[in-house]
Order: structure tokens, then sequence, then C-alpha cells
């Protein structure tokens, strides 16, 4: 499943503030971690295991890489609404979606 997800960079200090700092790419996800996350100052975010392209691994947090050498990303439900809609709508807590070739 192609997903355009967010990865969580090291935050910047500016203008007297920290503020958090993102990198946004289209990548295959793995596995789709739910329930929704919203918040305030962001939008509506699912998590979903990705293999990261070689040109974000420098952002990538040891915290986030999982045993298996995936990495838990930020999906948000508004940039990939009708591709996540099944997974939303079956209310499953995680899923498995690989291609199989």
């Amino acid at each position: 499943m192609r997903l355009l997800v967010r990865l969580s960079k090291p935050s910047m200090y500016h203008r007297g503030k920290w503020r958090p700092d993102y990198a946004t790419f289209e990548c295959l996800a793995l596995r789709l971690h739910g329930p929704m996350v919203s918040g305030k100052g962001f939008g509506a975010f699912i998590h979903a295991d990705v293999d990261l392209p070689p040109q974000y691994a420098r952002y990538a947090s040891e915290q986030r890489r999982n045993p298996d050498g995936t990495y838990r990303v930020e999906v948000i439900v508004n940039h990939n609404a009708k591709t996540l809609a099944p997974f939303l709508a079956s209310g499953l807590i995680e899923m498995d979606v690989r291609e199989t070739t």
C-alpha cells in the first residue's frame, strides 16, 4: 500500500521556540496501526511501519526502529483518505498490508 507519510526529524529552535520538523514523502507501508490520533495543531493521523528510503534514513530515530528493520511513521488521514478508508472502517487496531506477489 503506497502512502504519503510523515517522519519526525530532530526539532529545531526558531524565533525563541522549539518547533517540530518533519520530512514528508511517499513510500510503501507494511503494517498499519490504529487507533486514529487527533490533536491540536495537526491533522488526524495513524501510524504505519515502512521500509525507509535511503535518503530519509539519516533522519530516523533509533527509538522508532522495529526489530524487523522497519520504522514507525505517521500517516496523515486527510492526505490518504481513500487509501485508508477500508482500514478505518474496519475498526481494526493493526492490519498487515504487504503486497504478496
